[in-house]
């Protein structure tokens, strides 16, 4: 099985790439975190036959039985002592403590594994990663998501023409044959676009188009709900409504553990949103149709 694969050198640009990788299934890849992406990857890779079997870790056996049941999972366990067996381990856990996670793992994983995860976050994930594991260990972060959460959320297909960024501090290369090239044609062959970035830039970039848009998300709910006729709104909103307050159901506490600690790059972001809103509430005030028409011809500059 021959991939593709996505490169973006630091400048923003991605570069299309066509290694020769011929895919060798993983014995054994074991997913910490059997929750919604967790579990759609245990689906993608059991039916796509990337690993000859895949464990699932979670510390709900309930969890485990639902993904095994699903099909997700060849067998579970809430032992890390099983992760000893793996040769690719992929954490999946909440941001929020997977630090630590991979910390009480690490002396349970193979000398020869490879490591990755599919935290939403990368600068703190990729050092202790990196100090843990040294360059067996690839960030990585799929730009695929629901606003549902859990097992019974994951679907096989999550991850189709979606990004996935590549994250290290070396600058290898996609196609050497090294732990980044094999993540990345593991990327591929799930149906995603590797993107290889550094950890400030992939922080950086999620904050303009992942955590500002959860911040205005809830923040645009919360300004409804608290108005005397929300009920009555609710009632007569359609897509539009729909389409701005989906993500402000996705899980508070993982929401929270992202906005502290890519705090240093959404506020910014925050502050961009705050300001481009001035001026269109200005010229809503003043009747201006045509600094309007000027702020609403700017949305999409790139397109």
């Amino acid at each position: 099985m021959e991939f593709d694969v996505s490169l973006e050198p630091g400048s923003g640009e991605s570069q299309e790439l066509e290694p020769d990788i011929n895919w060798i299934p993983f014995r054994c890849a074991a997913i910490a975190g059997v929750g919604l992406i967790g579990g759609s990857l245990g689906l993608a890779m059991r039916e796509r036959g990337l690993a000859d079997r895949v464990l699932g870790l979670d510390r709900s056996g309930e969890v485990l039985a639902q993904a095994k049941a699903m099909g997700a999972i060849d067998e579970g366990s809430t032992s890390l002592s099983s992760l000893a067996g793996a040769d690719c381990v992929v954490f999946a856990s909440p941001v929020g403590g997977l630090p630590d996670l991979m910390t009480l793992a690490a002396p349970f994983i193979g000398e020869g594994a490879i490591v990755t995860d599919v935290g939403s976050l990368k600068r703190r994930i990729v050092e202790v990663g990196e100090s843990l594991f040294g360059p067996r260990f690839i960030g990585g972060h799929p730009m695929a998501g629901s606003e549902t959460s859990g097992i019974g959320a994951a679907r096989a297909g999550l991850f189709e023409k979606a990004p996935w960024a590549l994250v290290n501090s070396r600058r290898g290369s996609l196609r050497d044959g090294g732990p980044a090239s094999r993540i990345a044609a593991l990327v591929t062959a799930l149906g995603a676009r590797p993107i290889l970035l550094t950890a400030e830039r992939h922080d950086h970039l999620v904050a303009l188009v992942s955590h500002l848009p959860h911040v205005l998300s809830f923040s645009f709910s919360q300004a409804i709900a608290a108005q005397p006729a929300a009920p009555a709104a609710i009632g007569l909103a359609g897509a539009s409504f729909r389409d701005m307050s989906r993500v402000s159901h996705s899980s508070p506490d993982l929401w929270a553990d992202i906005f502290v600690e890519n705090r240093e790059e959404l506020l910014p972001a925050i502050e961009a949103f705050e300001a481009s809103l001035g001026v269109l509430r200005a010229a809503i005030e003043a009747g201006n149709r045509e600094a309007l028409l000027q702020c609403l011809t700017m949305i999409h500059p790139n397109e």
